[in-house]
């Protein structure tokens, strides 16, 4: 088992790392890339250049989520989103949905999916004591 302890901070920062990406791809407020996209053709090279960022690093962390979660663990991750909004919904009282709240809960959804994935190798290790390497063949 490792010797440093669990450090609940690393989780949190790929959380809101996560957050801040999906988010900042698309949101239903209005001010996220898309909508600066959609905006018109001023800005161009910034636009692209952003677009292209944001590609790279949503990739980057679809990729690693694939890859250390697998089919089932994204699965049971969708599964338990699903299952605390749904109690959430029950316990407010909100009894219809709005697109909005709907497509926020979605993007929610992949913010967590994608913390999961970075973050179960950091807390496996931590509190298990078990790496996660992956063979690179040739």
């Amino acid at each position: 088992m490792s010797a440093e302890r669990f450090d609940w901070r690393g989780v949190v920062a790929r959380g809101l790392f996560c957050l801040f990406v999906v988010f900042g791809a698309y949101n239903p407020s209005g001010y996220s890339y898309l909508h600066w996209l959609l905006q018109g053709f001023d800005w161009f090279w910034a636009k692209l250049a952003v677009g292209a960022l944001l590609t790279i690093i949503l990739l980057m962390l679809w990729r690693t989520t694939r890859g250390v979660l697998k089919l089932r663990g994204m699965v049971l991750v969708t599964l338990f989103c699903l299952g605390a909004g749904m109690t959430l919904a029950n316990l407010t009282g909100a009894g219809a949905f709005s697109l909005g709240s709907l497509i926020t809960g979605a993007l929610l959804t992949l913010a967590a999916l994608f913390t999961a994935g970075l973050s179960y190798s950091h807390v496996d290790h931590r509190l298990g004591g078990i790496s996660h390497t992956e063979e690179i063949a040739k």
